[in-house]
């Protein structure tokens, strides 16, 4: 097998894989405008913030899960009641959504499905 084949397929792979976002477009106009070192520089800044926002939140995520863990009972508690209350909801959009569809007037329904 040819190695130029692979280090093209490489080249071509991670031009593709790399993300154009922001902080990107900072990298290329600054390579662009002020060279080579400056685009490097710009983008070892970039990849130095990513690691510590990710430390920060390994840590902050670390410290706060004794707390989590022992309110366990309650955030299961909380979570299943919102989750019931939008499963209510969306029940009950789909039933003033069918009673609009087709046109109805049976006010006693609409005003259950309001209160209830």
């Amino acid at each position: 097998m040819d190695m130029s084949f692979l280090v093209k397929g490489l080249i071509i792979g991670f031009s593709v894989a790399a993300p154009v976002g922001p902080i990107g477009i900072l990298c290329i106009n600054r390579t662009l405008a002020k060279g080579r070192m400056a685009g490097f520089v710009s983008g070892l800044g970039a990849a130095t913030a990513d690691a510590v926002y990710g430390c920060i939140a390994a840590f902050g995520l670390t410290a706060i899960t004794g707390f989590l863990l022992s309110q366990k009972a309650w955030l299961q508690l909380i979570g299943g009641l919102f989750l019931c209350y939008l499963g209510i909801q969306t029940f009950r959009s789909r039933q003033r959504t069918k009673l609009q569809a087709q046109g109805q007037r049976d006010w006693f329904a609409l005003i259950l499905l309001f209160y209830f």
